[in-house]
Parts: C-alpha cells; sequence; structure tokens
C-alpha cells in the first residue's frame, strides 16, 4: 500500500486541504485542528451543528491565518499564542485554550449567525487522549475527536460507493492519511501501520456520524442522510454507530509524505 494523499484541518470543522507532506509532532499533525469554534458555553461547535462551517476555507501559513467564506470579506490575522485562557470542552475533554479575540469572534458569528469564538491550542492548553485506546499515558492531540490521524483507505470508499446511486467524494470522510492498495475495509484489523519512516498504533475503529452527509463544497445535507444511511447498513458496530477508517496515535513524531509505503 502507498499513501495517495495526506490533508490537515486547521480550524476543527471547517474546510480543510491537502498536502505533499506532513510534520507530526508530539499531538499530531502540524497545524490540524489546532484552532477551534466555541459556544457561549465553551463548548465546541463543529459541522454537526454548524454545517456551513464546510464553506470556511482556513489557510493557515506558520503563524498566520486567513479565512474565507461566500459572501463574506476575508480576515487575516496573527495567532495570538499568548491569548487569553479560557475553559472549552471536546466531548468529554475539558481544558484550556488560547481566546483569538473579537476581530475573529465576530467574523465567525457574522458568517455563520451564531455567536462563536475562536480559540487556539497553544502552550497552555494540555489534552490527553482517551485511556481506554490510548497506547500510552503521556498521548496527547489537540482539538480532534479524540485521536491524532485518521486514516483510511480509497479500496473501502469504493465499495461503499458501488452500493449508493450517488457516490461521494473522500472529502465527507474527512482523513488525515488516505491510502491505496490493501483490501476493502482491511483496516479494520490493523493493530501498527507503518507509514514511511513512522510508525502508529491503530487504536480504535472510527464511528461516523452526521457529517458525512455534509457536502464539503456548499455545507449542504443530503436529503436522505446518504452515505451515513448506506453504510450503517453494513457497517455497524452496536453501541459505537457505523465505522469508517481507523484513529492512529504515532509512536514518535517524524514526517510523512504522498507516495510513502505503507505496512499495516
Amino acid at each position: 500500500m502507498r499513501v495517495v494523499s495526506l490533508h490537515r484541518y486547521p480550524i476543527k470543522g471547517c474546510r480543510g486541504h491537502a498536502l505533499a507532506g506532513a510534520d507530526l509532532d508530539e499531538i499530531g499533525f502540524v497545524g490540524d485542528r489546532r484552532l477551534m469554534l466555541i459556544d457561549a458555553t465553551g463548548r465546541f461547535v463543529s459541522q454537526r451543528e454548524e454545517q456551513l462551517l464546510a464553506t470556511i476555507e482556513p489557510e493557515l501559513d506558520g503563524n498566520r491565518l486567513t479565512v474565507r467564506a461566500p459572501h463574506a470579506k476575508p480576515l487575516a490575522f496573527e495567532i495570538d499564542q499568548s491569548g487569553r485562557m479560557t475553559d472549552v470542552v471536546v466531548w468529554d475533554s475539558a481544558f484550556r485554550a488560547h481566546d483569538q479575540g473579537e476581530r475573529a469572534a465576530a467574523w465567525f458569528t457574522d458568517v455563520t449567525g451564531t455567536a462563536l469564538r475562536l480559540v487556539w491550542f497553544g502552550a497552555g492548553s494540555q489534552r490527553f487522549i482517551d485511556p481506554e485506546y490510548s497506547p500510552r499515558s503521556d498521548a496527547q492531540t489537540a482539538f480532534t475527536d479524540g485521536y491524532q490521524a485518521l486514516i483510511v483507505q480509497e479500496e473501502s470508499l469504493a465499495d461503499l460507493n458501488a452500493r449508493l446511486a450517488e457516490p461521494v467524494p473522500m472529502t465527507r470522510f474527512r482523513p488525515n492519511i488516505v491510502v491505496q492498495g490493501g483490501a476493502a475495509w482491511g483496516e479494520d484489523d490493523w493493530r501498527e501501520v507503518r507509514v514511511g519512516a513512522m510508525t502508529f498504533d491503530a487504536v480504535k475503529s472510527c464511528a461516523r456520524c452526521t457529517v458525512l452527509t455534509t457536502d464539503q463544497i456548499t455545507g449542504a445535507r443530503h436529503p436522505r442522510q446518504e452515505p451515513l444511511r448506506t453504510l450503517a447498513t453494513f457497517r455497524t458496530i452496536p453501541g459505537r454507530g457505523a465505522i469508517f477508517g481507523q484513529n492512529l496515535v504515532m509512536r514518535a513524531p517524524g514526517s510523512i509524505a504522498v507516495g510513502d509505503m505503507v505496512i499495516a
């Protein structure tokens, strides 16, 4: 198997972009989900609640963030890595992050029509991976749903698409690493994954949600909840939901690139 594409998502829930190569530090892909939108209670906001986040395109260049959205003037500013600390919640994890100020809050509020604030996962933030699945007690992540990276197979998507009236692109699944050359759904049995010179533990199959039904260009929901509805007919784990992809935790920081060999 080989890596055919790599992706990062600078702001949790917003549009991602492809990479030719990626560096991974102690908490995951550098620049991946290091920013997040929160509501007035500090709880994270994603496409589950605000499907229009799919239409927001962030560009992170070093410490400079530019965000664009239809019918809105772009906003560009330097990430405030020492911004005011605020309490945030991602699922069952409560920790602290750096608020990015009033300009950013106003821009995202105007675009979505919901009062939102932007926060940064910086030096004052710390979030440990669920110990039930983590291979190490000190493993951490940023604003991801819970793990450092998500790997998927093109063959698995091809099998799903063969069951759909309208095929969907891989962008619906918001992966970090896309590989080609294995058997469809073979990732279910992966425990150790080598990507180039890096080694990852495959710790938990990824349960999917309504985000799968959201067009990642327009933000529109599929009227018949596809492809989630079809996926659930043959890929459901009781108590977990419909499954697509594997969550990864790295053994040590490093770098990977499109074209790297994958051994699992």
